[in-house]
């Protein structure tokens, strides 16, 4: 429903995968192997050899058209590996491998792998939420649940700095529509962007809907953003509440992709304290500057 796990999607990708194995093995059509061994090869390119692992491995990435459409995902996916061995092959013959430009791109993706790896098996060690931190979740967001509503909003966004909010808050205090909210950040010199849109309460940021929640139909509310500050004035506000029930299996997933973010941060804020970092050249003095004004 709210949250999104990014392990959901992976977890349903490797059980596709899993399904088609059948599959692929009938797409290898290679029995030449001995009995017991445990590479199945789908494709023989040149001197060069696909395996069933490797089909496997590129279903993970398509979980969706491998669980929609097996037989041709499969075959989509030995393809699509046929083509991009035909050309690693022609790399090699022309010499690439030892491109300055090759090598540090393979040294980047094998860094961004091995980087990956090491969060992934930091995060696998989050544990679950406990039924009574569902329930108190639950309950310290009424605005996401049990009070939730459907939002027809119209939008000011303007470019403003901390000195502009005051002016625009004395401007607004008179306009009660949103004819007169334009007219009033127009008469100040602000430029903005108006547009309407329907939003879940579920759509918004967290800290844009609680000040939204607290309002009635035709009230409006300036926030504070990165970049910028909006105004929002609520044209319509249906009621559609979630219960405990609807609402556990999103909040569990929620709270441990957050455990998960939260236990590889602060490994990594870790790691970074441990380590002997030299910024250097052009990169030295704002590191100092940096560092000066974080302490």
């Amino acid at each position: 429903m709210m949250f999104l796990d990014r392990s959901c999607g992976l977890h349903a990708g490797r059980c596709a995968a899993s399904a088609l194995f059948a599959v692929l093995t009938l797409l290898a059509g290679c029995s030449e192997k001995k009995a017991g061994d445990a590479t199945q090869i789908a494709a023989s390119v040149n001197q060069g050899e696909i395996s069933v692992h490797q089909v496997q491995y590129a279903l993970q990435r398509q979980p969706r058209l491998a669980a929609a459409q097996p037989q041709n995902a499969a075959r989509r996916a030995l393809d699509s590996l046929i083509e991009q061995e035909l050309a690693a092959q022609a790399a090699r013959t022309e010499g690439l491998e030892t491109d300055p430009a090759v090598v540090q791109a393979m040294e980047a993706a094998k860094r961004e792998v091995l980087a990956r790896a090491f969060q992934d098996r930091l995060a696998a060690k989050a544990v679950s939420a406990s039924t009574d931190e569902v329930e108190r979740y639950y309950d310290s967001r009424p605005a996401l649940f049990n009070q939730r509503r459907l939002y027809t909003l119209q939008e000011f966004a303007m470019d403003a700095s901390e000195e502009d909010v005051p002016r625009i808050q004395t401007a607004l205090k008179a306009a009660k529509t949103v004819d007169e909210i334009g007219d009033a950040l127009g008469k100040i010199g602000m430029r903005y962007r108006s547009r309407q849109l329907a939003q879940a309460a579920e759509d918004l940021p967290m800290g844009t809907l609680e000040s939204v929640a607290q309002l009635a139909v035709g009230e409006s509310v300036l926030t504070q953003q990165p970049g910028g500050a909006r105004v929002y004035v609520i044209l319509q506000a249906q009621p559609a509440p979630v219960n405990r029930a609807a609402s556990k299996g999103a909040i569990e997933a929620y709270l441990l992709a957050d455990r998960k973010r939260v236990l590889v941060a602060q490994e990594m804020k870790s790691l970074r304290e441990r380590a002997q970092i030299t910024y250097q050249g052009t990169f030295a003095p704002a590191a100092s500057a940096a560092a000066s004004a974080a302490k």
